[in-house]
């Protein structure tokens, strides 16, 4: 399994603490990319995918419409989910709990899902959402200084190469 692979970063081995949303995926990703290292592991629901593209399965090419739909306008919903406005205040939200919870930790890490990464980082990265969703491969790591507020390393530098 990719996550496994996740281990011999020294990004994975240096982390104080690591939340994940309760989606499956995400926890499973926690666990194996942390496995037998000792790093804590909690959860927060708020880290989860955008609801917009978790409650109806669809086709890979209506996923692309709507992915392209979804992030052309921040306040359209899709499949009556959470508008790109609603997730990152939900996502942003959660990051500045957690920080402020374990402020003694510092070096924490987040395991979510790509396209509420995606919106989250093109905020801080002046970068379209989309284009930035094309590019995070699963799984993937950045790191965000979270004082400067600002990716020291972006999604794909660690675990792929353009």
């Amino acid at each position: 399994m990719l996550a496994k692979k996740l281990q011999s970063l020294e990004q994975i081995k240096s982390l104080d603490v690591i939340y994940a949303s309760l989606q499956p995926k995400a926890l499973e990703t926690a666990i194996l990319a942390t496995k037998n290292m000792g790093i804590p592991i909690k959860t927060d629901n708020r880290l989860t995918e955008t609801t917009s593209f978790t409650n109806r399965f669809v086709n890979l090419s209506q996923l692309q419409e709507n992915t392209k739909k979804y992030f052309a306008s921040k306040h359209v919903s899709i499949n009556q989910g959470e508008t790109a406005e609603e997730a990152f205040t939900r996502f942003n939200e959660a990051l500045h709990e957690i920080v402020a919870t374990d402020k003694e930790r510092s070096n924490i890490g987040i395991v979510s899902h790509g396209n509420i990464l995606a919106d989250f980082a093109a905020r801080y990265l002046s970068i379209d959402s989309y284009e930035l969703v094309e590019k995070i491969r699963q799984p993937d790591v950045a790191v965000f200084d979270w004082r400067k507020k600002e990716f020291i390393h972006n999604f794909g530098e660690f675990t792929h190469k353009d």
